[in-house]
């Protein structure tokens, strides 16, 4: 999957305008039933991790660690921000441009 990025300074700019969410439950139970995640929530956003460190057959540092945070809004996850850190350098993915598969991704996650 091919994610076009965005620079800090042209986020606020470039904020989806279609919400990209699912049930929060069931949300939140398919994230624990997933290895690999490292999850923190607060109450009202979640932040979610993909650790590259859980890969057992490939070197840790050959993958980018994957950052999501979500706001709970009612009974709903939406996802805010999406972030790829690789080499010390935090990219931006625009969720617009990638807003059918990180939307396929949580009801996949909340199924």
């Amino acid at each position: 999957m091919c994610l076009p990025f965005i620079t800090p300074d042209r986020l606020t700019s470039t904020m989806s305008n279609r919400e990209i969410s699912a049930p929060a439950s069931r949300f939140l139970t398919g994230l624990t039933q997933t290895h690999g995640y490292y999850v923190e929530a607060d109450g009202e956003r979640v932040n979610v991790a993909f650790e590259p460190w859980s890969l057992e057959q490939v070197n840790p540092f050959d993958v980018p660690c994957l950052r999501l945070q979500f706001r709970q809004i009612e009974a709903r996850m939406v996802l805010e921000r999406f972030t790829i850190h690789n080499d010390g350098e935090e990219r931006a993915v625009d969720l617009e441009a990638a807003h059918d598969a990180l939307q396929a991704w949580m009801d996949s996650m909340a199924s």
